[in-house]
């Protein structure tokens, strides 16, 4: 019996985290269900604020993946779920990190679930099409499967050199590429305010990088996402120790709102494929993104509520002193 949460950090045979959240699929609101799995550390384990290590285990077998996909359904009727995600502690088309023979047996009991798709996030280095459609053997035809991907920043500074990302933009080109040749919609996280950002650069970057993720799938006549990642503080990380000298300050809320909004009006959006991770996988230790504690918990709702129906009223409705601090501080410095 797991009697901590200490042990069941180290617990094979469970997730590493679970949410349901409201979701956006295809116009229509709904949930997705999010089960990111314990597998071994990322192989390239050089971002400078992954914390993802914190969720790894040792030595995960085919059958501590199958117990661990069986614990974290088994709660669930999917009456309200139309989609799954598997993150990992790294890339899911590691082979070292998830065998082959998990994936398949991930994806075989997708199919007999009534979701629509399901969600893999993967390094390029690990992804090939041949890896795709052997997974789309598994699925039913209605079923897709997203390919998402840390794009992070479009900046190639801020990506490869702050967050040590080792992603050019060939290889997140190439992604797209792959997207296009197995009929995969493509999903892009996007980080708000990186180190050495203030709150106005942040907005500029991440809606530089959306534009950016939206102009090459249009390109290619894929279907696209953005998901924005508000920054939060994993323990262990390069990011942590600059947080606790003081070098680094978290963003505001209205930050990732003001991102949402200028996003929406991008010449090149693509209708409802917005989404904003307002959680933390259980890494940060209650550092994350916040305003002052009157109106954080309504501005979270709201982007919750946002990431179901889309509708920028539901960002535009609130109000609070803060907000007018942070309008003088950065709407100006954004004209």
């Amino acid at each position: 019996m797991i009697t901590n949460k200490e042990e069941y950090k180290m617990d094979n045979n469970n997730v590493a985290y679970k949410t349901k959240s409201a979701l956006n699929l295809g116009g229509e609101q709904t949930n997705r269900l999010m089960l990111v799995l314990r597998t071994p550390p990322c192989e390239y384990n050089q971002c400078t604020m992954c914390g993802f290590d914190n969720n790894a285990g040792k030595k995960v077998k085919l059958w501590n993946i199958k117990r661990q996909y069986q614990n974290g359904v088994s709660e669930e009727d999917f009456s309200d779920i139309r989609r799954i995600d598997f993150p990992t502690a790294g890339s899911f088309y590691n082979d070292r990190e998830l065998s082959p023979e998990s994936r398949n047996y991930l994806f075989s009991e997708v199919s007999k679930l009534p979701v629509d798709s399901v969600m893999v996030e993967t390094r390029v280095d690990y992804l090939t099409e041949e890896k795709v459609r052997e997974s789309k053997r598994y699925l039913r035809d209605d079923q897709s499967i997203e390919l998402a991907i840390g794009l992070e920043s479009s900046d190639d500074d801020i990506r490869n050199k702050v967050l040590r990302k080792g992603l050019s933009k060939k290889s997140f080109e190439r992604f797209a590429d792959i997207c296009k040749n197995t009929d995969s919609p493509l999903l892009a996280y996007i980080l708000i305010k990186s180190p050495t950002l203030s709150e106005a650069e942040a907005v500029q970057d991440a809606v530089q990088t959306a534009d950016y993720v939206y102009k090459i799938a249009n390109e290619r006549g894929i279907k696209a996402r953005v998901a924005f990642k508000p920054m939060f503080i994993p323990e262990g990380t390069e990011l942590e120790g600059q947080y606790l000298s003081g070098e680094y300050k978290l963003p505001k809320l209205w930050t990732t709102i003001e991102t949402v909004k200028r996003t929406s009006q991008l010449a090149s959006y693509q209708p409802d494929s917005i989404f904003v991770g307002m959680f933390d996988e259980d890494l940060s230790g209650d550092r994350f993104s916040s305003n002052c504690g009157g109106c954080n918990s309504e501005v979270v709702e709201a982007l919750k509520k946002f990431n179901g129906t889309q509708e920028l009223f539901e960002l535009e409705k609130l109000s609070c002193e803060c907000k007018t601090e942070w309008e003088l501080e950065v709407i100006g410095e954004l004209q």
